[in-house]
């Protein structure tokens, strides 16, 4: 039998579910997390993460300068 060949005894049957179980519930977690920091800090869409880029070519060029706050007075 198929099932004797894979688990010796019933505890191993039980580890090796609760392993997959495990293994299931952290990618699911770690997915999870991820998508919450991509909607917190990815505000940029495609369009203006391309614009952003090209600001940055500009002021790396000279062409531009970058903002600065005004000193304190």
């Amino acid at each position: 039998m198929v099932f004797d060949r894979w688990f010796g005894s019933f505890t191993e049957v039980i580890a090796a579910v609760g392993t997959a179980a495990v293994l299931i519930y952290l990618g699911y977690a770690i997915n999870r997390r991820r998508k919450k920091l991509q909607d917190l800090f990815y505000v940029l869409g495609p369009d203006s993460t391309l614009m952003a880029e090209h600001l940055e070519e500009l002021v790396q060029r000279g062409v531009i300068r970058p903002y600065r706050e005004p000193a304190a007075v």
